[in-house]
């Protein structure tokens, strides 16, 4: 939010101790590489794992996707299936899907590196009471939303907002034809699924806005938050997004919360840090959490609970 005055203060004191500026060799350190995975399990998907390995600072960055690797999945410390590599997707994938309140640990080993493994437990998903959405007359194409629910009482829950918009038309439009888009856009031949930002002043999902004139926070990019201010308690969550603008498509909004894990609320946290303050230079690099023993990365879990909008049934109000 106040970004801006950090950059002033080192505009300053760059002019002011440019007389004594020195040039420093950088020697980096010897450091084997390691492996690095990468995997958000969900009840709603088959076990899927990422893996690569990590690159020094020095070096230019290659391919670094591990394709020859053996990649375990056990549950409740029991193996329950070993993952086969998909050179599509560039994934390990297998032929089950987790449950929930069960521990899953994923292994991995490859020769060269050392072996690496994390854990994991996928939480119930968060009970939605009830759900409005508006838009306002003067601007159709931006919508109010609020969803109630219930967080469980005596135990610390994670949570994430995302919201989708998808478009579904007859035929994939003249203007796409020549897109064949994966990972959250053309999924089909006749629909497109994009995630949408959504902004919200809720203190739960706006740290910045207790922030003080001289604080610094960083925008919580991944709609991220814990129950610290609701434990118990049927919360009403505000935030608003932009709708679709296809006339020629039948819209729709998503709206995921999800229950996440703690792990995974860390690397988001982390990870927005990196993003929001990876420019300063008078800032050590922010290090992003990884629950990954003998490597780096995530693994992390997530459970949702969705409701499907469509856009022409909108409430329009007049403010």
């Amino acid at each position: 939010m106040y970004k801006s005055i950090r950059y002033y203060i080192t505009i300053a004191l760059v002019l002011l101790f440019i007389a004594c500026e020195k040039e420093i060799e950088f020697s980096p350190k010897e450091q084997s590489p390691f492996l690095v995975i990468n995997s958000y399990l969900s009840p709603d998907s088959l076990l899927k794992v990422g893996v690569s390995h990590s690159v020094s600072i020095v070096e230019k960055l290659s391919n670094n996707i591990v394709g020859d690797a053996e990649v375990k999945v056990y549950e409740n410390e029991k193996l329950l299936e070993t993952l086969k590599y998909d050179a599509v997707s560039h994934q390990y994938i297998g032929m089950l899907k987790p449950s929930v309140g069960r521990k899953y640990k994923t292994t991995v080993a490859k020769d060269g590196f050392s072996s690496i493994e994390a854990t994991s437990v996928i939480e119930p998903a968060p009970e939605i009471i009830k759900c409005s959405i508006v838009t306002d007359v003067l601007n159709t194409s931006h919508a109010n939303a609020t969803i109630t629910f219930k967080d469980p009482s005596g135990v610390r829950n994670f949570y994430r907002l995302v919201v989708a918009n998808v478009d579904e038309f007859e035929e994939k439009p003249d203007w796409a034809k020549n897109y064949d888009w994966t990972g959250g856009y053309w999924i089909g031949n006749d629909y497109i699924n994009y995630l949408v930002g959504a902004d919200s002043t809720d203190p739960n999902l706006n740290g910045s806005s207790a922030a003080g004139f001289f604080d610094d926070v960083p925008k919580n990019i991944y709609n991220i938050f814990n129950d610290d201010l609701i434990d118990g308690k049927e919360y009403s969550l505000t935030f608003s997004y932009s709708l679709s603008n296809h006339p020629e498509a039948n819209n729709r909004t998503i709206i995921y919360l999800q229950a996440i894990s703690e792990d995974l609320h860390q690397y988001f946290r982390t990870l927005s840090a990196q993003y929001y303050f990876g420019e300063d230079p008078l800032l050590e690099p922010i290090q992003v959490y990884s629950n990954v023993k003998n490597g780096g990365g995530i693994l992390g879990s997530y459970n949702a609970n969705k409701l499907k909008i469509n856009v022409d049934d909108l409430v329009i109000v007049q403010e």
